[in-house]
């Protein structure tokens, strides 16, 4: 039965009266085909078939087929389903047989996605154990519309968790995002966050438009270390190409931003274009409703240019930059609180990739990326400005030698560069006086290189090794790493890796105020990860995973934050507490993944994690768990699609939560006194001997969404509704905390997003 509104009849049936174009007339032909997802060559139902300018439709089956009753001519077709990009073809129909044709829908807003196969290779989910991606459909629902942010699709995965609304960034099995390499296309995306700089209660979204994105893969351990120097995991997002076909737009609204995306073909379909821009009214719609309050807005834009100079070289630019700022009222704030905030950061690259057949591939890539921003106070004085920069030469190839042999090897070469000064204000003086000030540069190179060995269809080891050189302290340094994979049966699989992991000590960890100078060492990790995949059906799945990390030269600064010494007294945290290599950790955990992707019907997963991170000062022989470190983690992600235009799709997301950072504790309260978190809030808390005792209440938030489409000819309007923290739950997070001579503290803690509605639409044509 044909799922098409009485409206949508109309509609097509005055488009078919107006139009002017005929097709000859002659025998009776018709078209006869079917749809396809793209990525996965699985056949689509209920895909809605349009013949421009016509009355003719159809509905694919349950086998992805259709067929379309019209008469020799030229025709446009166009494909709709929700959930998937608007696909416009033209065809020619001819007397006789019917026209068979194969339809290849793209996931999410991506008509076109550039694929390159090198005989042994992995996807970017395989290459760890317990690797997961996202590709264009999820990344449009499960990201959310009031943030248009693809790293908030990611805290729904069971290995990372995110217990504070207002940031993109998260943590992965209890590494902070500080440890977790970032990278788009194969380059450093570190300076892409929309943020207030050197702040630490404010608020982040990442500088991408999902609608602009192929695919984000996250990588939680043992992972080959193509571009290394992070201790923790890998993030990687992967800019789509635009439509080689034809010119198409994108238009969208959402509760906190407008977003346009417009992409279309360079030359004869040699290559593409595609441009992307968004911008934030968040703050007008804060202004108008609370002339008192902050407000916080942004805008970025991005651009990728492929073209294909011959069939084996290609040439890609890819442009991404953007703007934030920050504005509160100057009342009932300190001189050193910051008042105003601006930021400015940029990413271009450009990518050569010669292609000699499937079995080799080499990439070059050459890009700029930094940061720029500056905090000033009420009284318009600069507290903070800063510039970091990065300049970099990256190549890369693949080698398949044979159907047993795979080699990968590569290398860069980078120029690190920052600056900063840092200005406060002391009591009585008339301005600010310069309390840390740095203006450096440096640089970096490395190599790598892996081989997979396939000695059977059901077996295969891929040991690799890098090689790094840090000029900043001078170190050199290798890391390598081992991944084996092993089929036991026809549905399950077997992968283990273990590998040893670095992060160099940057600019500002050198020098500044708190700059640990030279000497600084590398911090280490060795990750052992195992998993096993069973296959339950032809679209579900369950995955289990167990890891182990082994943390040492954890970067730390002792005696940054306040605390209650042995005899009572209370020591202050020092503001120029140098960085050193402190401490040393030690994570374990396991995760459990049940997993259905099917093209319809119900999607999507549930997942739990169990972990923990716990540190140990070797010279203090301080404990303390790690300030990411959650002990319980659920995640649940459900997507169903009504028809070809109604979708439904929901999220939970649960947490143990986080310690309550520093050396916090229950104040002493008197008889009869509630409990700190028995549902009365207390008047204060208090500092205690030691560090991440207490913590944040437990996170949950549920969010659903639906999602409706209305077609006419090659257009179509997709409109939204979503419901964020549906129960209407008070989640805390942690906040910058004040005490007192006595040792009491206060405010440690602060409320998060209540129920918020919020819609939005997409106009496609």
């Amino acid at each position: 039965m044909l799922r098409i509104s009485s409206y949508e009849r109309v509609v097509l049936a005055f488009v078919a009266a107006a139009s002017c174009a005929r097709p000859t007339f002659g025998q009776p032909a018709g078209i006869a085909g079917v749809v396809v997802d793209e990525r996965t060559d699985r056949p689509l139902a209920g895909v809605l078939v349009l013949v421009k300018d016509t009355s003719a439709f159809a509905e694919s089956d349950t086998e992805g087929r259709f067929r379309l009753d019209v008469a020799a001519g030229r025709y446009s077709l166009t494909a709709s389903l929700v959930g998937y990009a608007l696909v416009e073809q033209d065809v020619d129909v001819r007397e006789g047989a019917p026209l068979q044709l194969t339809i290849r829908l793209p996931e999410g807003a991506g008509p076109y996605i550039e694929q390159v196969t090198v005989t042994g290779r992995a996807g970017a989910g395989r290459d760890a154990p317990a690797g997961a991606v996202l590709y264009g459909r999820e990344l449009q629902t499960v990201r959310g519309l009031m943030f248009d942010d693809p790293l908030r699709a990611v805290q729904a995965l069971p290995s990372a968790s995110a217990t504070d609304d207002f940031y993109s960034e998260f943590s992965v099995r209890g590494s902070t995002f500080q440890h977790i390499g970032f990278a788009i296309d194969g380059m450093p995306a570190r300076f892409l966050m929309h943020t207030v700089q050197t702040v630490t209660d404010a608020g982040s979204t990442v500088m991408f438009n999902s609608d602009a994105l192929g695919e984000v893969a996250l990588l939680p351990g043992s992972y080959p270390q193509r571009l290394g120097r992070h201790l923790g995991a890998h993030l990687d997002l992967t800019a789509r190409e635009g439509s080689r076909d034809d010119t198409r737009f994108r238009v969208g609204l959402s509760g906190t931003s407008a977003t346009f995306l417009a992409e279309g073909p360079v030359g004869t379909a040699r290559g593409s274009w595609l441009a992307a821009a968004r911008r934030s009214y968040l703050d007008y719609l804060v202004k108008r409703l609370d002339g008192e309050a902050f407000a916080f807005g942004f805008g970025d834009a991005q651009t990728k240019i492929a073209y294909d100079i011959t069939p084996r070289h290609q040439l890609q630019w890819l442009a991404v930059a953007g703007r934030s700022h920050f504005a509160e009222p100057p009342e009932n704030l300190g001189a050193n609180d910051v008042a105003r905030a601006m930021s400015e950061s940029w990413l271009s690259g450009l990518t050569w990739r010669y292609a000699r057949s499937p079995r080799l591939v080499a990439t070059q890539r050459i890009y700029a990326t930094g940061v720029d921003f500056r905090n000033s106070s009420a009284a318009g004085g600069a507290l903070d400005t800063g510039r970091a920069a990065e300049l970099g030469w990256r190549a890369d190839a693949s080698i398949a030698a044979s159907a047993r042999w795979m080699f990968e090897l590569g290398g860069d070469a980078t120029r690190v560069s920052g600056r900063h000064e840092r200005r406060r204000r002391f009591e009585g003086a008339a301005s600010e006086s310069v309390v840390s000030q740095y203006d450096a540069h440096s640089r970096a190179a490395s190599a790598y290189a892996l081989v997979r060995f396939v000695p059977a269809a059901a077996f295969s080891i891929t040991p690799g090794a890098r090689i790094d050189l840090w000029a900043l302290t001078g170190t050199v340094a290798s890391s390598p790493w081992v991944k084996t994979e092993i089929a036991v049966g026809p549905r399950t699989q077997i992968r283990a890796g273990a590998g040893i992991y670095r992060q160099f000590p940057e600019l500002d960890k050198v020098f500044g105020i708190r700059g640990g100078g030279s000497a600084l060492r590398d911090e280490q990790a060795l990750h052992v990860d195992a998993g096993a995949t069973h296959a339950l059906g032809h679209d579900t799945s369950v995955q289990l995973s167990w890891f182990t990390r082994d943390e040492s030269r954890v970067l730390w600064t002792p005696g940054a934050e306040s605390r209650r010494l042995a005899d009572g007294s209370v020591q202050v945290g020092r503001g120029d507490a140098p960085w050193t290599n402190a401490l040393d950790g030690r994570a374990r955990g396991i995760e459990i993944v049940l997993r259905r992707s099917a093209p319809a019907g119900l999607s999507g997963w549930a997942g739990y994690a169990y972990g923990q991170l716990r540190y140990a000062d070797a010279t203090s022989d301080e404990r303390f768990p790690a300030d990411a470190d959650q002990r319980h983690t659920i995640t649940a992600f459900a997507n169903y699609r009504l028809s070809n235009r109604t979708n439904l799709s929901g999220k939970i997301r649960y947490g143990s939560n986080y310690p309550i950072v520093g050396y916090v504790g229950e104040q002493e309260r008197a008889p009869g006194a509630p409990a700190l978190f028995g549902g009365d809030v207390p008047l204060f808390y208090s500092l205690v001997e030691e560090r991440n005792t207490l913590r944040l209440p437990s996170y949950c938030r549920v969010d659903v969404r639906a999602d409706r489409t209305f077609n006419w000819s090659a257009r179509r309007i997709t409109l939204f509704a979503e419901v964020i923290n549906l129960l209407n739950r008070t989640n805390v997070r942690n906040v910058p905390y004040g005490i007192d001579r006595s040792g009491r503290v206060f405010g440690p803690t602060d409320s998060m997003m209540p129920i918020l509605p919020s819609a939005g639409l997409v106009v496609e044509f």
